[in-house]
């Protein structure tokens, strides 16, 4: 398999976060503050209003502004007030209102997380919806004082952040640019008002309440090449003195390389179970997956013989014994398995890579562990079960179900022994994936 994925479908898993802060909470002014902050979300883009309301334990209703007016002290916890507003028609957008006040003053948030970052990038659509977030942070401001905000890629600004020390939610100064910047009074003063508003961007604006808006692109879109890349450290090093423009360059460069695609050359056999690990790990890790995986190959498959070595069957009932792989240990599996792995439910080869990735994850750690003997019966099961289904196997069943057989064509293939060495180790579900038995048996039937 030899591929080069579009920036887009390379770039599917990234987020748009779009975050901004006050000093102020507006919910001290009870209704009439909780207005300001619904006449901020109403505004935006149709397609990210929200829908629906999240209440305690998952419950949810569809949004009004009755309705939140007359459950609006559900939200109130002490001195905290939360809101979760699901947007109504980009799956798994939503809002994220906080706001509380305490001995030590008060604050607030908005945060809007749209899932995925390829809503800002539809094709025609790319400067209204970029116009339309940017209306957003006027109308937030014209209610609110602007402490601080941005809107950016989130993969990249996970690539610029220390995992053990993520720093404060405003920070005391400029560290890094991003495509929408939002400065608070404070932190204006701090830099020098004239500088912030000299900050060579594409858009540079005062606000109300004293913040200071700064725009490096038109769009979010591009915000990993080489000209985004370029107006974010030139308008840095502007803000930041100290900082050395061709330093700043050269790590937004490190940081596009995440962004850009690499061919991808898995093997055939294994491709599939690496593409939904690529998709599992996200954009973070994805070259790394690409890069270590381009040049894997699983070991041949050895878990067959020649169908004149096989064994007759030594079992005093064969058709029971079938009836027992097919029936009962096969019902085994999907009874543990269809929601993790709900492809099983098709009993279909196309399964096959979905089995192989969970036992892998499940073989690493990532899940819930559970005792390997569990799932090696069933799973041979259902791998032999595929064999007789779509290849026109036959059944020798034996004693010791490692020697049990799928006789297809000239060979004797042993998928109870299969799924033992698929169990066997971290890596075994990948070097020997059910996958790759299957295909072999498909490809030497003949």
């Amino acid at each position: 398999m030899m591929s080069l994925l579009h920036p887009d479908e390379w770039n599917k898993s990234d987020v748009l976060d779009f975050e901004f802060f006050s000093s102020v909470n507006p919910f001290d002014r009870g209704h009439e503050g909780l207005d300001d902050v619904l006449d901020v979300v109403e505004s935006i883009d149709e397609e990210l209003r929200p829908g629906r309301i999240s209440f305690e334990r998952g419950r949810k209703r569809k949004y009004s502004r009755q309705l939140m007016h007359d459950r609006f002290p559900e939200f109130r916890f002490m001195e905290h007030t939360f809101i979760t507003l699901e947007c109504a028609h980009v799956p798994e957008a939503y809002f994220r209102i906080h706001g509380s006040t305490d001995d030590e003053g008060s604050i607030s948030s908005l945060t809007l997380r749209i899932i995925p970052f390829a809503w800002c990038c539809e094709s025609g659509k790319q400067e209204e919806r970029a116009a339309g977030l940017v209306s957003v942070v006027r109308a937030l401001a014209s209610r609110l004082p602007l402490s601080f905000g941005l809107s950016h890629s989130d993969t990249d600004q996970i690539l610029d952040t220390d995992p053990e020390n993520p720093g404060p939610p405003i920070p005391p100064r400029v560290e890094r640019m991003y495509w929408l910047n939002v400065y608070g009074p404070h932190l204006v003063e701090s830099i020098g008002r004239e500088r912030v508003l000299s900050t060579p961007a594409f858009l540079v604006e005062e606000l109300p309440h004293g913040a200071v808006l700064v725009l490096t692109r038109p769009t979010p879109v591009d915000f990993a090449s080489e000209e985004a890349r370029l107006a974010q450290a030139r308008a840095l090093v502007h803000l930041r003195p100290d900082l050395k423009l061709e330093d700043e360059l050269a790590t937004l460069h490190r940081r596009s390389l995440t962004f850009t695609p690499i061919p991808i050359q898995f093997d055939p056999d294994v491709a599939d179970i690496l593409l939904e690990e690529m998709e599992f790990e996200g954009l973070f890790q994805q070259r790394q997956v690409v890069e270590r995986y381009n040049t894997y190959h699983p070991p041949p498959v050895s878990e067959w013989l020649s169908a004149s070595q096989q064994p007759g069957s030594d079992v005093p009932d064969v058709q029971a014994a079938i009836a027992l792989y097919e029936d009962t240990y096969v019902r085994q599996l999907l009874d543990l398995l269809h929601r993790g792995v709900p492809s099983v439910m098709d009993r279909s080869p196309e399964s096959l890579p979905h089995l192989d990735w969970d036992s892998w994850r499940t073989a690493r750690g990532w899940r819930f562990p559970y005792e390997k003997d569990t799932r090696l019966i069933p799973v041979g099961a259902y791998l032999g079960m595929l064999l007789v289904k779509e290849l026109g196997g036959k059944w020798v069943p034996r004693r010791n179900l490692d020697e049990a057989a799928v006789v297809v064509g000239d060979r004797a293939w042993l998928p109870f022994l299969r799924a033992r060495h698929h169990l066997q180790g971290s890596n075994a579900p990948l070097d020997f994936s059910l996958t790759q038995f299957f295909r072999e048996a498909r490809r030497l039937r003949g």
